[in-house]
């Protein structure tokens, strides 16, 4: 009896090892980065703004970009 009950209890810890290990899979949040919008706004292209650490059209009256360095 004694060695059905070990059993079971290694079972248990089993699942709820794989049940925890899924859960934390299966939880881990999207990467929005590829959901950006490509059209105007978009962060993808232009010149990069060092002030926001972002791309953009080049026209921050405060940015600074890479002919300011």
């Amino acid at each position: 009896m004694n060695t059905v009950n070990h059993i079971a209890n290694i079972l248990r810890a089993s699942a709820a090892l794989l049940v925890t290990a899924l859960g934390i899979l299966f939880s881990a949040d999207d990467d929005e980065s590829e959901d950006r919008p490509l059209g105007d706004g978009s962060d993808r292209f232009g010149d990069h703004n060092f002030r926001t650490g972002r791309m953009d059209s080049g026209a921050d009256p405060d940015g600074w970009y890479e002919e300011d360095l």
